[in-house]
C-alpha cells in the first residue's frame, strides 16, 4: 500500500513538471518567427518566380492574371514570402 502511494506520487508530480514546461502553439510560432532572421529572409525575397507571381498579382489586381498569380501564391512558398516581404517593409520603416 505504501508502494503504492509513492508511486501514484511520483506520476503525479511528473505529469506536472512535464505539463508546465510544454508550451502551447502560439509560443512556438513567435519563436519560429524570432528564429527567422535577415538572411532566411532576402533568401526568400530572392527567388525570382516568386517575385514574379507577386508582380503579377499586384499589377494585374483584379484581371484573370491577377488571380492566377493569386492562386499559385496560396501555397506554404508563397506565404513565406509574404511575409518576409511585410518583415522588410517592418524593418526599413522602423
Amino acid at each position: 500500500m505504501k508502494n503504492l502511494l509513492i508511486f501514484a506520487a511520483a506520476v503525479t508530480v511528473s505529469t506536472s513538471v512535464l505539463a508546465g514546461n510544454m508550451s502551447d502553439n502560439k509560443d512556438m510560432r513567435a519563436m519560429h518567427s524570432q528564429m527567422m532572421d535577415k538572411s532566411s529572409i532576402e533568401e526568400i525575397l530572392k527567388n525570382e518566380e516568386m517575385q514574379r507571381l507577386h508582380r503579377d498579382m499586384t499589377r494585374n489586381a483584379m484581371s484573370e492574371g491577377g488571380f492566377e498569380a493569386r492562386v499559385q501564391m496560396m501555397t506554404e512558398e508563397g506565404r513565406a514570402y509574404h511575409n518576409a516581404l511585410k518583415k522588410r517593409q517592418k524593418n526599413t520603416a522602423g
